[in-house]
């Protein structure tokens, strides 16, 4: 046989022929195994009541006295339980949760590259694989998928980051990205300049609990739009009165003397590549010339958008993650959702899908049942000889079947002839080595030459039987024929409906002597 088949023949030639991602991609919860828990006899005995207790302060003096070795009552709590009971006392602190988005829609697709290197390798192995299991290995890892958001006309855009695939809601995160993105470097340069540090009395720091971040003191000029800047780029999720209550304060000579040398510094920012020597000493002065003049660079605005799922959740807006989450989550659970995606991706790639069994497979070629009188070579008539015997079997006892005793791996030449037979879809292999050979339909092909011979004879008998249609009786007959049969009482009932009825009828009467003295007058003039 040729080369290409050697790598088909090498893997046909095992028992576990799937490839990685079929074989176990979501791994299934093992059955937890029933121990017998021994239980001390004592144990099962029933407690007496009181009222069944004798003896000396109504204690049974059956039952020994419980001994006490604890020691006194006040060394009793350890340090560390001590600190338990202290963080169960506290009230729980209220989580945030965030909002989705109004007016975004996101839907999860498979990657064009999972789903050509699926298709290949389904074409490699020559199986045939459901497409609830192609698409759960799909979403079984964050790198086979995407997310698509979408956004009304109607609506603000969306500003995406193509530098490095971040997506925002506003252009107040956007901006507020740039200070941590990578590329903020490739548009301005940092300076690092000594000024004079402040003056003043200070004696205490305070810092971030949470970051750790040095605040300064809080008689500083600057300590408030320091604050509020921290919890702007850092904390936004919290409310503001929350994040002040982490504040702490240290009172020491050191931590002051520390934050006075770290004041002594200063940053200062420049535009590269900018033809006039542009020098910017606060933050809010480089927001807004990366606004105006960098902005379109790195951000651009629409209303639909692909993302990665592999792209880190710290370049997504909060409220755009959260529909993406769910829209993951939701495909994860219930992989049938995004079967008709794949289902058209496998078709652009030339992979036949097909359904058995009310179940939607696909295989290197669909279901063709072998024809009658189809001569194959001796060891490929064999293959088919021992599949019409058994229509399904799986893969080892086919072999078993076929090989010599004492041979247990197929040669080359074998696995050749099956995996033609495999390709041409007279034969399907699926993933869990179940060998099928379709059939033709036995009854459905006699009932189609048996309708086919028949057919000129049914013909001819349907028209010798086919009779007059029936003529309706007209709606005024029946009903005068109705009222005529009705008495006074059942005509007094009606309730004024015999004076329709009777309108119509004669309606009736007047159109009939109206055609019938049309008629008469015809006939005159052309005796005349």
């Amino acid at each position: 046989m040729s080369d290409p088949l050697h790598p088909a023949n090498r893997l046909l030639s095992a028992l576990d022929l799937g490839p990685s991602w079929a074989r176990d991609a979501v791994p299934r919860p093992t059955e937890k195994t029933k121990t017998n828990v021994e239980v001390d006899e004592p144990a099962l005995v029933r407690a007496p009541r009181r009222d069944d207790r004798k003896g000396d302060g109504g204690r049974d003096r059956s039952f020994p006295p419980r001994r006490d070795d604890r020691g006194p009552r006040d060394d009793r709590r350890s340090p560390r339980r001590d600190d338990r009971d202290r963080r169960y006392d506290r009230a729980p602190e209220p989580q945030e949760f965030i909002t989705p988005a109004p007016g975004v829609k996101v839907s999860v697709e498979p990657n064009a590259d999972a789903i050509h290197l699926i298709a290949k390798e389904v074409m490699h192995v020559a199986r045939v694989y459901s497409l609830f299991d192609i698409s759960r290995t799909l979403m079984s890892q964050r790198e086979r998928f995407h997310g698509i958001f979408t956004v009304d006309a109607a609506m603000p855009p969306l500003y995406h980051g193509h530098r490095d695939n971040s997506l925002w809601l506003t252009k107040e995160e956007a901006v507020k990205h740039f200070w941590s993105a990578e590329w903020r470097g490739d548009l301005y340069e940092e300076e690092e300049i000594e000024i004079d540090g402040p003056a003043g009395n200070f004696q205490v720091v305070a810092k971030c609990g949470l970051s750790g971040i040095v605040f300064g003191p809080p008689n500083y000029h600057a300590y408030q739009s320091t604050i509020r800047q921290v919890h702007r780029d850092k904390f936004s999720n919290m409310p503001f009165d929350r994040y002040a209550a982490k504040i702490v304060t240290e009172r020491s000579e050191e931590a002051v003397q520390k934050w006075l040398h770290t004041m002594k510094t200063k940053l200062r920012w420049h535009p590269v590549g900018s033809e006039e020597s542009i020098q910017l000493d606060e933050r809010k002065d480089v927001e807004q010339h990366f606004l105006n003049n960098r902005f379109p660079e790195m951000y651009v605005a629409t209303h639909r958008i692909e993302i990665p799922a592999s792209t880190p959740v710290k370049l997504i807006s909060p409220g755009l993650l959260v529909h993406f989450k769910n829209a993951a989550r939701h495909a994860g659970n219930h992989p049938a959702v995004i079967i008709p995606t794949v289902c058209t991706m496998l078709e652009k790639e030339h992979l036949p899908v097909f359904k058995k069994q009310g179940k939607l497979f696909a295989g290197p070629s669909r279901p063709h049942p072998i024809p009658d009188n189809t001569t194959f070579s001796d060891r490929m008539a064999k293959i088919v000889e021992c599949m019409s015997a058994n229509p399904e079997t799986k893969l080892a006892k086919l072999w078993k079947a076929l090989l010599p005793e004492g041979e247990q791996d197929p040669s080359q030449e074998w696995l050749a002839d099956l995996f033609w037979l495999l390709s041409q879809g007279h034969l399907l292999l699926f993933a869990d080595d179940t060998l099928i050979m379709p059939l033709r339909r036995k009854a459905e092909a006699a009932v189609t030459d048996k309708k086919q011979s028949q057919a000129p004879a049914n013909k001819a008998a349907k028209a010798r039987k086919k009779k007059p249609r029936r003529r309706r009786r007209p709606v005024l007959k029946v009903i005068e024929k109705r009222v005529s049969e009705m008495t006074p009482l059942q005509r007094r009932k009606t309730r004024g409906f015999e004076r329709t009825i009777a309108h119509r009828l004669r309606l009736k009467a007047a159109h009939r002597q109206l055609r019938n003295q049309d008629t008469d007058e015809s006939s005159v003039e052309d005796g005349e």
